[in-house]
């Protein structure tokens, strides 16, 4: 699965690579070393309204039309976790079927955050681009709007499926990767053939595009977002855990 990601440098999602030609971003828009769901990530997306393509922060749940209003809105964020969707289901699952046929976006983020080790003692790790790019993951977007207060939401989730040998180390459920090549048909909802074969067949991460490594525990806390997060743990501290992790083992061996 994908539920932790970071957004080190936005500005480095460029026109260039990612082909938007408008894009609504905050003045304040910051790096992120820690970006839970339910919080903004970026997202690139054909816009039927505008006739272009766009690049927007999106709230990463996402929350389906069909509610009535903030209350239900607010409701169904806190109650369901629809920030990934799984590749098995996503083109009949009733939240994300109409979205699935037009509404696809790519994610955009610098790193994904995830976890190896045992249930006891998991350490978190840092995959990135070894050059710190942008990459991203295929999803699918929508935009909430209540008529009567003229209020909306933008909203997106990601795509996951089985993870493969090499993802396997962290989970057993990974993020959808696409490799720039796959980007303008991805995004393209006149093609309406393909695009499970595109998503199943995706490796962009498993030829050496991505490194990890691992990261300071306090990226554990969702609650804390600074460049601490992401340092990387010395090889000491990472003997140490591991190490402290052996030993409870044996002593679980032997009923201690």
């Amino acid at each position: 699965m994908c539920g932790r990601a970071t957004v080190v440098n936005p500005d480095g999602i460029t026109e260039k690579l990612y082909g938007y030609t408008k894009k609504f971003t905050p003045s304040d828009w910051k790096p992120r070393y820690n970006l839970n769901p339910r919080e903004e990530i970026p997202a690139v997306y054909y816009d039927p309204f505008l006739k272009q393509r766009v690049l927007r922060p999106m709230h990463w749940n996402f929350i389906p039309s069909r509610l009535a209003n903030r209350y239900r809105v607010a409701e169904f964020d806190a109650h369901y976790s629809a920030f990934n969707a799984r590749i098995e289901s996503v083109a009949s699952a009733p939240t994300f079927q109409e979205a699935w046929r037009s509404q696809r976006c790519l994610v955009v983020i610098d790193g994904i955050i995830e976890w190896a080790g045992s249930k006891r003692n998991k350490i978190p790790h840092l995959l990135r681009h070894p050059d710190r790019a942008p990459f991203a993951m295929a999803g699918l977007w929508n935009r909430w709007h209540d008529a009567n207060t003229n209020e909306e939401l933008w909203s997106c989730t990601v795509i996951v499926k089985d993870a493969d040998q090499w993802y396997g180390r962290f989970h057993d459920r990974m993020a959808v990767l696409l490799g720039a090549e796959s980007y303008d048909g991805w995004l393209d909802s006149s093609l309406t053939h393909g695009q499970l074969e595109m998503l199943t067949s995706s490796a962009f991460h498993a030829d050496d595009e991505l490194e990890y490594f691992p990261i300071s525990t306090l990226v554990n806390n969702p609650a804390n977002d600074s460049p601490d997060c992401l340092q990387r743990m010395s090889d000491t501290q990472f003997a140490s855990l591991t190490y402290r992790e052996r030993e409870r083992n044996a002593q679980m061996d032997l009923g201690i």
